[in-house]
């Protein structure tokens, strides 16, 4: 069967047919042909009619399959508490009713005698077919995971960060895409793979090492998130660079200042640094010292604790329990009496603490104005002393 048409097209490679053979003897090539294809199709009109019922009848299967699942199935599972089975039956439906249809086609394509090299063709057909709809499915299903991942609301603890999963998405398809290329070439064009992976691997191991600075930033990428070190927003110290982390990308992340300068720290060098995470700070700190003047007499030291007393033992940015404010009159000074004060506010919020600030120094300003103490400021005297009949008279004394 179709002889005569692969006789007229190898005549055609070798040479051009108009000058190898006569108009008489082209048309009686294809007049062989078509009488071939004519007794081809008496021969196998029942088997060809057979096939279409049976097409008929698997399309028609295949149409009842995808409406029971887009209206019962894709019902059912919706109503489930997680949407993983969900975004999995939504994404599937159409891979797998291609893959279906491909092996309904199969199996008729076996109830017809088709020629040996036009059955070759139709099964290398299909084959490709079936590894496209193979690889469509698979991406597929990648897509429908990383879309549950992102739609999850997941606690803070336990949050997959989108990093890792776009990383694990393409792993898997470039995984996919290599085993189906490997599966395409072996068994449709009957490539030696052999040397194929060999010298992949060789490339691969070249790739490493000029890439090796890229490929430490990725793992110090995986490092940062799986030990959870920071995450975006947060306000981190990295070495000499400060900032709010805005992205942790593949190669580096990038922290924003305060004062809007951006920092891009490789992911290799922030994996192998002393990181300081800012807003996981239960509480700020803030130590500070009031000097007064040596004038202070021990009555007035006292009153000034008391006043302290007073504006911070009840003060709601402080937890009087756990962490109340200490202040004490410490240390004798070169030019002042200081009272250290070590206050602990319970808020990670920077402009509420500063507004907290601002409010006890206010009240420490006014109430210890009001009660007559004065602030010490850095000063120095100086003595002259001159001897006139054995006394000393204090020349003067100046203050800078």
């Amino acid at each position: 069967m179709f002889n005569s048409f692969l006789h007229i097209l190898a005549a055609a490679e070798e040479k051009d047919l108009t000058e190898t053979t006569s108009i008489r003897e082209a048309f009686a090539l294809f007049g062989n042909f078509w009488e071939d294809l004519s007794g081809w199709f008496r021969e196998e009109h029942l088997n060809l009619i057979r096939m279409a019922l049976y097409l008929g009848i698997m399309l028609l299967a295949v149409f009842l399959l995808r409406w029971f699942v887009k209206t019962v199935l894709l019902r059912l599972v919706r109503k489930l508490p997680v949407t993983l089975p969900a975004h999995l039956v939504e994404r599937l439906n159409a891979p797998v009713t291609l893959l279906l249809i491909l092996a309904g086609i199969s199996l008729c394509v076996e109830t017809v005698n088709f020629p040996a090299a036009l059955l070759g063709w139709l099964s290398k057909t299909l084959y490709a077919c079936f590894i496209i709809a193979l690889l469509w499915g698979v991406f597929r299903l990648v897509g429908a995971t990383d879309l549950w991942f992102q739609t999850k609301k997941f606690n803070e603890d336990h949050r997959l960060n989108e990093l890792v999963v776009a990383l694990i998405r393409r792993a898997i398809k470039t995984a996919v895409w290599v085993v189906a290329v490997i599966f395409i070439a072996q068994n449709l064009f009957h490539f030696d793979v052999t040397a194929l992976v060999a010298g992949a691997g060789v490339a691969g191991l070249a790739i490493a090492f000029a890439a090796q600075n890229t490929v430490a930033n990725l793992f110090g990428a995986m490092s940062i998130i799986s030990d959870r070190t920071f995450k975006e927003g947060d306000r981190v110290q990295i070495g000499d660079s400060s900032g709010s982390v805005e992205e942790v990308g593949f190669r580096s992340t990038r922290l924003r200042a305060l004062d809007g300068t951006v920092w891009h720290v490789p992911n290799r060098v922030a994996a192998d640094s002393v990181i300081q995470n800012i807003t996981r700070r239960p509480w700020l700190k803030y130590a500070f010292t009031i000097g007064l003047v040596y004038q202070t007499t021990p009555e007035q030291m006292h009153k000034a604790l008391a006043i302290l007393g007073g504006i911070l033992d009840r003060h709601p940015a402080f937890n009087a329990e756990t962490q109340p404010p200490l202040y004490f009159f410490t240390d004798f000074n070169s030019s002042s009496l200081d009272i250290s004060v070590t206050l602990w506010f319970q808020t990670t919020d920077y402009v509420q603490f500063q507004k907290w600030k601002q409010e006890i120094n206010l009240a420490i300003l006014e109430q210890f104005n009001a009660a007559g103490l004065e602030f010490a400021y850095p000063t120095s005297t100086n003595y002259l002393i001159a001897q006139n009949n054995n006394t000393a008279a204090i020349e003067g004394a100046v203050g800078k």
